[in-house]
């Protein structure tokens, strides 16, 4: 009888284990939740001192499992809201911060990264034949530069930037595009460029008409990795796709 009651306990256990871990799967939970508005409000006293900011409750986004919170900018005629979302469990930290995003300069941003990407191919280039194509993705804010500010590596960047290569790899091996990723992690680290994160695209640019779309061969996606700036990239870390 003993036994029996034994085991009850522990299904019971497990049972009540398993509805809290299903409920804060989709709902969050107390703890979490207090930790992460804790964190917001650390965040917004060192992030933005100069705002009076109020912060209505959070909801809990169980497709990205992060809190969502709108912060109201309160001032003397107006009343701005912004969102954050804040990422952790025991040790939460914000994700987005909708004051920094709503006053970037998006039409500075994307003349400065066009012209890093220009520069950026051209020196890949010259010792990394295969390099197709460079995208670049950075950040400023309003009043940082002046809106004639042209690229240079040397700029003071609040955020490292992001990259996206596309490799001809129509002919290459898993080796011959790892030889290639190496040296272009070598070059872009050689050259000082200020970036935490590369995505390349080794691809395939046959001349199957399949491909081809309004007269631009666009290939498709042969090998594909990403990797941190000082990864030590390896052949298991590129990932080989089908067509």
């Amino acid at each position: 009888m003993k036994n029996k009651k034994t085991i009850y306990g522990i299904i019971l256990v497990l049972l009540i284990g398993f509805l809290f871990f299903l409920y804060s799967e989709f709902n969050g939970n107390p703890l979490s939740k207090y930790l992460s508005k804790k964190a917001l409000e650390s965040y917004l006293e060192i992030a933005h001192p100069d705002k009076k900011l109020q912060i209505d409750e959070g909801f809990y986004n169980f497709k990205f499992k992060e809190y969502q919170f709108t912060v109201k900018e309160i001032g003397d005629n107006s009343l701005n809201e912004y969102e954050f979302t804040v990422k952790g469990f025991l040790d939460p930290v914000v994700d987005m911060d909708g004051i920094y995003i709503g006053n970037l300069d998006e039409k500075l941003m994307e003349k400065l990264g066009k012209e890093a990407a220009e520069e950026i191919k051209s020196a890949l280039s010259k010792k990394v034949k295969s390099v197709h194509s460079v995208e670049v993705w950075l950040q400023v804010q309003k009043d940082d530069f002046p809106s004639d500010t042209n690229w240079s590596k040397e700029m003071k960047l609040e955020k490292p930037m992001g990259m996206h290569i596309v490799l001809d790899a129509t002919d290459a091996t898993k080796k011959d595009v790892l030889k290639d990723i190496k040296q272009i992690q070598a070059i872009l680290n050689e050259e000082k460029y200020y970036y935490d994160s590369v995505n390349i695209n080794g691809n395939y640019f046959g001349e199957d008409e399949k491909y081809v779309k309004d007269g631009v061969n666009l290939g498709y996606v042969k090998f594909s990795v990403s990797f941190p700036k000082d990864m030590d990239v390896t052949l298991k870390d590129i990932e080989e796709l089908d067509p």
